[in-house]
């Protein structure tokens, strides 16, 4: 039998240590976590903030006017072009707002896209198929509000202008991961001359308008689909 002479053994100094250091080090990174929480919060929430643009005197000027326009365009047709996939397509858009829209393509094949009572609706007469979708989640949502504010719930991301035209790109400004709405005037007399929808993806579609309607009346059955099938 080996008796103890009382020396502490060295291992067991060591491995006292070690566990020492591994609870210190357990304790630090939890306090380092709870410390930089708030902080990796606010950096998240930055991150899905979208940017304002920093607008001149000049420019705050053009969007004042900008809003006045939009906000007396209740509603309107107009002839469209497009540069699709099939070449140049054709059609016809209405807007009725709140909430209305019929964009009909007439060539290269028919294509009806319908916004009615809160959803949008994407329908192939030859084919049958279609799509449906809240209008709140997508891009749309902001051009067919009964009225488009410019700040506050919608933020305008860049504006620019070159002689005779104006752009204005906007996004929700709480939910910009949706996409952006760019809107393109002619400067003078300021009219609406195309838009740009950008959708989550990054993918535009881009309508030329022309031959502008402005604020007609149109018949209800207009936002419903063939069958009486409404958005």
């Amino acid at each position: 039998m080996t008796l103890s002479t009382g020396t502490p053994d060295p291992r067991e100094g060591f491995a006292m240590r070690l566990a020492a250091f591994a609870m210190g080090t357990g304790l630090a990174a939890l306090w380092l976590c709870r410390a930089l929480f708030p902080l990796l919060a606010l950096l998240a929430a930055c991150a899905t903030t979208p940017q304002p643009a920093v607008l001149s005197a000049d420019q705050q000027t053009a969007l004042a006017q900008v809003s006045a326009y939009l906000n007396n365009l209740q509603s309107f047709r107009a002839d469209f072009t497009r540069a699709g996939t099939k070449g140049i397509e054709h059609g016809v858009v209405w807007l009725d707002r709140p909430g209305r829209l019929r964009v009909e393509y007439a060539y290269p094949g028919p294509e009806t896209i319908l916004a009615n009572n809160g959803q949008l609706l994407i329908a192939n007469p030859d084919t049958g198929a279609t799509t449906t979708m809240p209008v709140s989640k997508t891009p749309l949502d902001i051009l067919l509000r009964r009225s488009i504010p410019l700040s506050g719930p919608v933020t305008v991301t860049a504006l620019h202008r070159l002689p005779g035209t104006l752009s204005l790109t906007l996004v929700k400004t709480d939910a910009p991961g949706q996409g952006a709405l760019t809107l393109l005037f002619n400067a003078n007399p300021l009219t609406l001359r195309g838009l740009i929808i950008t959708d989550r993806t990054g993918r535009e579609t881009r309508l030329a308008l022309q031959d502008i309607v402005r604020n007609p009346q149109f018949p209800a059955n207009l936002f419903v689909a063939q069958g009486g099938q409404s958005a």
